[in-house]
C-alpha cells in the first residue's frame, strides 16, 4: 500500500470511529490472507470490508482482492466496496446500515 492510501486509510478509520463504530486496518503480510479489505468496520453488526484506493487507481483492484470481496459478499451479511475517500467510506457505511 502507497503512503497516501495509508494515510487515506488513516483519515477513514478516524471518521468512522467519530461515528461510535468499531473498526480496524488490517495489515497484510505472509501468515495473514491474501485479498481482505484494507479496513474492516463493524456497525451494529454488520461486517462492513472497506478497500482504500485513491481515485486515480480505484479500478486496480488484484484478481484475489476480486474474489475475497466477492466471497464476503456471498455470504448475505458483508459488504465490500472499494473507497477513495472518508466521505466515500461514510456513505457505503450508512448505505450498508440503511
Amino acid at each position: 500500500m502507497s503512503q497516501r492510501e495509508s494515510k487515506l486509510s488513516r483519515e477513514i478509520m478516524g471518521e468512522i470511529r467519530k461515528q461510535g463504530w468499531f473498526c480496524f486496518k488490517v495489515h497484510g503480510g505472509p501468515t495473514m490472507m491474501a485479498g481482505l479489505p484494507d479496513i474492516i468496520v463493524c456497525a451494529e453488526g454488520l461486517f462492513i470490508g472497506l478497500e482504500t484506493k485513491n481515485p486515480e487507481s480505484r479500478a486496480d483492484v488484484s484478481v484475489r482482492q476480486k474474489l475475497t470481496h466477492e466471497q464476503i459478499r456471498e455470504r448475505g451479511q458483508g459488504v465490500v466496496e472499494v473507497v477513495c475517500s472518508p466521505a466515500e467510506a461514510l456513505e457505503v457505511v450508512r448505505a450498508a446500515l440503511a
